[in-house]
Order: structure tokens, then C-alpha cells, then sequence
């Protein structure tokens, strides 16, 4: 029995330890030019200032548009607790030169650029002629939870979606710190002047919710009280019990128990 169970054991091992080599050996997955070419959710805002600007949407999904500057590629990962770093997905690639156009993710491929994933991240590498552009491209992501790596040094900005707003503690939160909120039309924008390293961190609400948290709170603090009053009328019952068979009760237990 045991023979068998360490057979089926080293089986397993095998069979994981070749699908991930085959995984490598393959790059770990084509990013297929169906993918890149996809409509994006909404247009990209190629005008911003930013190294690095993100907009969200109730739909939850995202865009990002990454000044290129001089870069010659971007790592794009995410980190995981117990896999390690796995690949950034995205869809719907967009590149634009310097003088205004826009490209798709097979045309960017065509004149030279590369995307590429491996088992641990997905890559952009641009042309010799593409420094100074910017590169876009979509993905899933809440308004209400927004991680990103900072995988670009400079100059971040979220925008929000109408209504949404992170200025309340504890169901609002930002991460760096040291940002600044701006009011651009009816959504808030979070920026950062300067982000080095780690992940920027968004969590927002709907300016609505504030009302259902209100109500739960005051639902919570009603159930408490009730259940406190229940709870000190079953003492003095027991209490009375008590007398009722002689035994001795202290009457001079502050705490209220018997």
C-alpha cells in the first residue's frame, strides 16, 4: 500500500514538474494577436502627463497608459503567495508615436516591437524608432480594490469612476501615502508625484454605499444592545433561581456574574 502510494506520488511530481518545463520551453503561452487587437473597453487617454496613468470603471475592468520614454522594454508581473510571479494578462494593445499615431498589437509586432510571456512575466520591447511613445492596453481590475506593481518609475495617476471616492478611513484607502487627490469633471484622480518601487494601492467606495454602512452600523449597535439586555435578563433570572433553591448568591459582583 505504501509502495503504491509513493508510486502515485512520484507520478504526480512527474507530471507537474514536466508541465511546468513545457510551460518554459513554450514560453508560457503566446499572447495571440486576436488578444492584442481587441477593441479596448472605452478609448485610451493618451493625453496624460503621467509615466503611468490608470483609468477604472464600474465594469471593472481598467486601462493603462504607460509613457515609453527611453525604456527599451516593461516587465509586467504579478506576485502571488504561493506561486510565486505569474504574468500581467491584458488585451487590447495600443501603441502611439510620438507624432500622434496609433497602432494595434500585431501592427506594434509588425514594425518591429515584441510582446512576449513566460511562465513568470509578460514583456513589451520596443523598436530602436519607438522611444518617446506611449503603450496601452486593457485588464480586469474593482474600483473598489486596485493593486498595481509600480513596474515604471515616475509619475502615477487613478482615476475613479463618477461617484467613487476614497476620502473616508477604513473603506477608503490609498497606498503610497504621499499622494494628492484631484477633482477632474465628476470623478476624483489620485496621483502621485513620484513612485519608485512596490505597488499602488486604491480602495474606494461609491458615495452611496456610505448610506448602507450607516444603516449596518446602526443595525450592528440595535442587535448589541438587545442582545446585551437579553443577555443581563437571563443573568437575573438564574440569579433568582438561585435564591429560590437557598444557595448563596453575591450580591456585590460588580461584573454581574454569578
Amino acid at each position: 500500500m505504501n509502495r503504491r502510494f509513493a508510486l502515485a506520488v512520484a507520478a504526480v511530481a512527474l507530471l507537474a514538474v514536466s508541465a511546468g518545463c513545457l510551460g518554459y520551453a513554450t514560453g508560457g503561452g503566446e499572447v495571440t494577436n486576436e488578444t492584442l487587437d481587441a477593441e479596448p473597453p472605452r478609448e485610451y487617454e493618451f493625453d496624460t502627463d503621467r509615466d503611468a496613468a490608470f483609468t477604472l470603471s464600474t465594469d471593472a475592468r481598467y486601462t493603462a497608459v504607460y509613457a515609453v520614454g527611453d525604456r527599451e522594454e516593461i516587465r509586467l508581473y504579478e506576485q502571488t503567495p504561493y506561486a510565486g510571479d505569474q504574468p500581467l494578462e491584458f488585451e487590447a494593445f495600443r501603441y502611439q508615436y510620438p507624432d500622434g499615431e496609433v497602432i494595434t498589437g500585431s501592427e506594434f509586432r509588425a514594425r518591429g516591437g515584441e510582446i512576449e510571456r513566460t511562465t513568470d512575466e509578460t514583456w513589451i520591447r520596443f523598436a530602436d524608432d519607438m522611444a518617446g511613445g506611449k503603450a496601452a492596453f486593457s485588464g480586469a481590475g474593482s474600483p473598489r480594490r486596485f493593486t498595481m506593481r509600480a513596474y515604471v518609475e515616475g509619475s502615477y495617476a487613478v482615476t475613479l469612476p463618477p461617484q467613487f471616492s476614497t476620502e473616508v478611513p477604513i473603506v477608503g484607502h490609498v497606498s503610497p501615502r504621499d499622494h494628492e487627490v484631484e477633482t477632474v469633471g465628476d470623478r476624483d484622480r489620485i496621483v502621485w508625484d513620484e513612485v519608485t518601487g512596490g505597488s499602488i494601492v486604491v480602495q474606494s467606495y461609491r458615495e452611496g454605499d456610505l448610506v448602507v454602512f450607516g444603516v449596518i452600523l446602526v443595525i450592528a449597535a440595535i442587535a448589541a444592545v438587545i442582545g446585551t439586555v437579553y443577555f443581563r435578563r437571563q443573568l437575573e433570572a438564574l440569579r433568582e433561581r438561585r435564591r429560590d433553591l437557598g444557595l448563596s448568591v453575591n450580591e456585590d459582583d460588580d461584573d454581574g456574574w454569578l
